[in-house]
């Protein structure tokens, strides 16, 4: 099974440079993120994936990537779904795949569970070939950012050259609507709702279940985003249950712990001490011009 990693460029400017240290001073880290910014956890979580259907007259397979130190590129970790053909008939009913028939899994199951570790940076990436039936030749990610010309696929050099340099939205995310047999688009279909309006997911969304769905973005042709689609939901956790019965013998006596050491004050924001500093000299400065004039 071949392991790709979507590398980045990293010439920066120096404005841009100026900007990317601004917001890494000022912006707290995000300890769960789930949509089109990527996907992170506080904790190893483990998320089910089901796959649903495509529609697209490319074969695809969706991988699960993480993201190397300094966030520079992503590896390959995990083959979710791949199709062995482009759809189930040719391109009736819209070139659809069903499970069982154009598409499987490395175990055969329709539900594949993968585990999420701690404060590691992840996206998912939906692979596929242009009609040659080779597997690696384009790429849709689902962070939105990725889908630029700054990133290409290292083993085919292929980019998303008509995305802009922020890269642009392949993935939706949450309780969408979807037709494949509609020419409508996707905001029409969704009552107005446009992709952006997907984009993320919330816990509670992804304990109860939820869509993922990505577009192949083919040249020339409307964002539909029904190209390959996917659930997924939270894989709960056991809560241990109370010790059965009463514990036999005497009840020991507590024996004293050791005292708690005092709580640490809250370190400030940047921006607040900022703030703080400013305030100070205001205060100095106006007892200074009291003191002047008396």
């Amino acid at each position: 099974m071949t392991t790709l990693t979507l590398v980045k460029k990293t010439s920066f400017t120096v404005a841009s440079l100026a900007t990317t240290m601004l917001l890494s001073i000022c912006t707290p880290v995000r300890a769960f993120t789930f949509g089109t910014v990527g996907i992170q956890f506080e904790q190893d979580t483990n998320i089910n994936f089901t796959f649903d259907q495509s529609h697209s007259p490319y074969q695809s397979s969706l991988w699960v990537a993480q993201a190397e130190s300094g966030n520079n590129g992503y590896t390959n970790l995990a083959r979710l779904f791949y199709e062995t053909k482009p759809s189930d008939n040719g391109s009736a009913n819209n070139w659809k795949g069903t499970f069982g028939n154009a598409v499987t899994s490395e175990n055969g199951s329709i539900t594949q569970t993968f585990r999420f570790l701690k404060d590691q940076i992840y996206a998912l990436l939906l692979w596929s070939d242009t009609g040659t039936g080779r597997p690696f030749e384009q790429y849709v990610s689902s962070s939105t950012f990725m889908n630029s010309p700054q990133w290409w696929a290292a083993g085919t050099q292929f980019r998303r050259d008509e995305c802009l340099v922020a890269g642009c939205q392949l993935a939706v995310f949450g309780d969408f609507m979807l037709n494949p047999n509609s020419s409508d688009s996707f905001t029409n279909i969704n009552g107005g709702k446009g992709p952006e309006q997907f984009s993320s997911l919330t816990m509670a969304e992804l304990a109860n279940g939820t869509q993922i769905s990505f577009d192949d973005a083919q040249p020339g042709t409307e964002l539909d985003f029904e190209d390959f689609t996917v659930s997924a939901q939270l894989v709960s956790e056991p809560v241990p249950g109370p010790v059965p019965g009463p514990v036999p013998g005497p009840v020991p006596e507590p024996v004293p712990g050791p005292v708690p050491e005092p709580v640490p004050e809250p370190v400030p924001e940047p921006v607040t001490v900022f703030g703080t500093m400013l305030g100070l000299g205001a205060l100095a400065a106006a007892r200074r011009k009291k003191k002047r004039g008396q």
